[in-house]
């Protein structure tokens, strides 16, 4: 997403930000803050690769401190410029900063980064960061880490009893929590640079110095922009594609229903068209929706012929009957190993289904396989 002119939405130096500060003292330092923040992001975004993770026979020992040290100094910028800005300002355009903290997506960021901030300050517990993923081929071990601010239930409980305002414990839960925290910090930076946005250093096109941040090693999507669209914004937008056109392959067979909730899963195989076929998983929904779009799927049932699978009244039907009431030739077995979904668990199927169900790329490489 490398760019020759700005991002949608992104101002320049010289458009009237939401809060501008008036010039002086106060406005020079807060220039030097900003400023410094934005080289804090850039510490946190190249300490990823620079962690002791390493691979050994029992698995990963994954090491997020570097990560954690940056992050933390980065969060003592955060909150001074936070705080020039409410008190430059003056009233009541302090006032009305002070409210958009609290309307705007990412001034709930600024806020509920307040938590980890005194956190770090006032408590004795480390905020642990973890990483559910990683690449290999860079860091001081040869890997990349991806940390994630924790949960608010997983927070040090010295760290939730920290003398620190109740909206921002709800913020912290709804706008941090569980995050990427490079992309938290991306929003801090677009924050800002919208209340001012004289107050940053730019380059020569007027993009903000300094991003997008320096590509690594990339098998999906990263944000590296605070005017890029998240990760989370892009993968909605996948999924959108993804269920909106037909499955990849000429036909699916269904060997399987897993209930979930108040509805089912379907499971089974793909036929594509030089490779044989691969494992699929779907909502009654989607292949409602697949169905009605006219690409095929066939019941495979224990005691009568494949059938082709038809949409009645929004219902799944195969030969007159509800598709539900089909006793399906594949039942719910126990291999952990199999790369079969027919051969799995219903738990499995149903915790599998969960993660891709909010993963485009995952969710891709079973709809769209390779033909």
């Amino acid at each position: 997403m490398s760019m020759s002119v700005l991002n949608p939405g992104q101002p320049l130096a010289t458009t009237p930000g939401l809060f501008p500060i008036p010039v002086g003292k106060a406005r020079d330092k807060l220039r030097h803050k900003y400023r410094a923040l934005s080289d804090a992001v850039v510490r946190v975004w190249d300490a990823t690769v620079n962690t002791d993770t390493d691979l050994y026979a029992e698995g990963f020992a994954v090491d997020c401190e570097q990560v954690m040290i940056d992050a933390s100094a980065a969060l003592v910028v955060v909150r001074t410029v936070d705080t020039l800005f409410s008190e430059v300002l003056g009233e009541p355009d302090g006032a009305h900063y002070r409210e958009t903290l609290k309307t705007e997506p990412d001034g709930r960021v600024v806020r509920g980064l307040v938590l980890p901030r005194n956190g770090d300050v006032h408590a004795h517990s480390l905020i642990e960061m973890g990483s559910p993923r990683l690449v290999s081929g860079l860091g001081r071990n040869g890997f990349r880490v991806f940390p994630r601010w924790p949960e608010y239930t997983s927070l040090p409980a010295d760290v939730l009893q920290t003398r620190t305002a109740g909206a921002v414990h709800e913020f912290y839960r709804d706008a941090v929590g569980g995050r990427l925290v490079i992309e938290t910090l991306l929003d801090v930076v677009r924050f800002f640079d919208r209340c001012d946005p004289s107050l940053a250093r730019r380059t020569d096109i007027g993009d903000l110095e300094g991003f997008p941040l320096m590509p690594f090693i990339e098998h999906d999507y990263e944000r590296r922009h605070p005017y890029w669209p998240s990760w989370s914004e892009m993968d909605r937008g996948r999924l959108a594609r993804l269920t909106s056109s037909p499955p990849n392959g000429v036909r699916r067979h269904i060997r399987r229903l897993v209930p979930l909730d108040n509805t089912n899963l379907l499971v089974g195989l793909t036929g594509l068209n030089s490779i044989g076929s691969m494992s699929f998983i779907e909502s009654t929904e989607q292949v409602i929706r697949d169905v009605a779009g006219g690409f095929p799927y066939l019941a495979v049932a224990r005691s009568q012929p494949v059938a082709p699978v038809e949409v009645h009244d929004g219902v799944l039907m195969v030969d007159g009957a509800p598709l539900e009431t089909i006793d399906m030739v594949d039942s719910p077995g126990d291999s952990g190993d199999s790369d079969a979904f027919c051969e799995r668990s219903d738990e499995w199927l149903a915790g599998y289904w969960r993660v891709i169900a909010k993963d485009g790329n995952r969710y891709r490489q079973q709809r769209r396989p390779a033909q």
